[in-house]
């Protein structure tokens, strides 16, 4: 579908903006994105799945603990919504020759909120065991990262490895990842790009020219600034020698 929007083949996406067919309820746009986008990463060779993981995870120059192995992936699995009593929205499971591992617990977000103030939480604690904790990272991605601070600053359990992205920094890890020698992860970075592009998450790239400003040579017309008091008046008090006077309102 990622080719049919891209072409003008489909307009469906709008749905993701708000647009609603006539009696059309419910629209599954967090699940429809995730498979939209992450799909496609199902069908690419290990090692490039494993350098846009890797490059999410350590984007700015990160350090992450778990450190992240030098090595290239050897094996990816990538699991959508699977369920242990809670379910996130996917789980990869990254591994090497060496036989370490790496597990990340995704969390996608759209247009709606988490599903309680402790769902984060909740995946963390509920779904991975104390073994898989140790080698996992937990990616939360929304178009901004609030709710995420805010489930760090009620409670941290992850000690540095939940990792918070909008999906404009989604974007630019994308773009600036470097896989020229992995042909389809390369197509799939056009494309995705140009999806988001779609539903407005552009990435800002500077001005084209700037130009200087044109120099006033009279003085500001809209602001002169205050230099200070001379001498303050005092300020003349009405004196008043008549007797109070007393007011009343009868009801009629």
């Amino acid at each position: 579908m990622l080719h049919a929007f891209n072409h003008g083949k489909s307009h469906l996406y709008k749905r993701y903006l708000g647009h609603r067919e006539h009696g059309e309820k419910r629209v599954c746009e967090e699940d429809e994105i995730t498979a939209l986008i992450m799909g496609p990463l199902d069908y690419v060779p290990a090692p490039a799945a494993g350098l846009f993981w890797q490059g999410l995870l350590k984007c700015e120059g990160r350090a992450i603990q778990p450190a992240f192995p030098e090595a290239p992936v050897s094996h990816a699995r990538m699991r959508f919504w699977p369920r242990r009593g809670i379910e996130p929205d996917l789980v990869v499971e990254l591994g090497w020759p060496s036989g370490e591992r790496r597990i990340l617990l995704v969390e996608f977000k759209w247009n709606a909120p988490l599903s309680g103030k402790d769902q984060l939480h909740r995946q963390w604690l509920e779904f991975l065991t104390d073994a898989e904790r140790a080698d996992a990272y937990h990616l939360f991605i929304a178009p901004e990262i609030s709710a995420g601070l805010n489930a760090l600053s009620s409670e941290d359990i992850w000690k540095g490895q939940l990792i918070l992205h909008s999906w404009i920094s989604v974007l630019n890890v994308v773009r600036d990842l470097r896989v020229s020698e992995f042909t389809g992860l390369e197509r799939w970075k056009a494309q995705m790009s140009r999806f988001l592009a779609k539903l407005g998450i552009l990435r800002f790239q500077g001005f084209l020219s700037l130009s200087s400003p044109t120099t006033i040579s009279s003085a500001s017309i809209f602001w002169r600034p205050l230099n200070g008091f001379g001498e303050i008046v005092t300020p003349a008090i009405s004196s008043f020698d008549q007797s109070p006077a007393f007011f009343q309102s009868t009801a009629p």
